[in-house]
């Protein structure tokens, strides 16, 4: 009995710390194509979010209000569109990829706190981040090999830990 609880404590102690760690989302598109980086604010304001992509060596993308900036490399491919932005959606469009846009993308929300009414802080709150894959386009006359998965994605880890709880509760008491 003593074992099965000390089981049960660290499949759920395994559960929490998966559902609390930042899930990192994958998105891939071929060159040439446009890729929508997921984001969604939790919550939205009256005013427009400011928010900000960047990679690990570069700025992508901010927008504050009607003022945007485009990174270097990104310049008249990427967008979060105002309208889009103020219903929650911070999702990054990016046009016309290339193989060097493969990265992990992360998106904040730049807020502003009042720590008193004479000075202004700003902080950065992490919303996502998003592994983008991009591939060559493949030849206009090669036929597609059709795979044998028909689709399907592995559940995520959490879900599987939940499941496997699931199972072992179960078979707990009705053994």
């Amino acid at each position: 009995m003593t074992s099965f609880v000390s089981i049960c404590i660290v499949l759920g102690t395994m559960c929490v710390s998966l559902l609390s760690a930042e899930a990192e989302i994958t998105v891939s598109g071929q060159v040439g194509s446009t890729a929508v980086l997921p984001c969604e604010l939790q919550s939205v304001g009256t005013e427009t979010p400011y928010i900000r992509w960047i990679t690990e060596s570069e700025d992508v993308f901010e927008r504050h209000g009607e003022e945007s900036y485009q990174g270097e490399g990104y310049k008249g491919r990427v967008d979060v569109p105002e309208e889009e932005l103020r219903k929650g959606n911070c999702s990054l469009v990016l046009q016309n990829l290339t193989l060097t846009d493969a990265d992990v993308y992360t998106s904040y929300q730049i807020v502003k706190r009042s720590k008193s009414s004479a000075s202004l802080m700003s902080k950065r709150d992490l919303i996502s981040r998003v592994k983008l894959s991009v591939q060559e386009k493949p030849p206009e006359n090669r036929t597609e090999i059709p795979t044998d998965d028909a689709g399907m994605k592995c559940p995520h880890p959490p879900i599987m830990v939940l499941s496997l709880i699931s199972c072992l509760l179960l078979q707990f008491f009705f053994a």
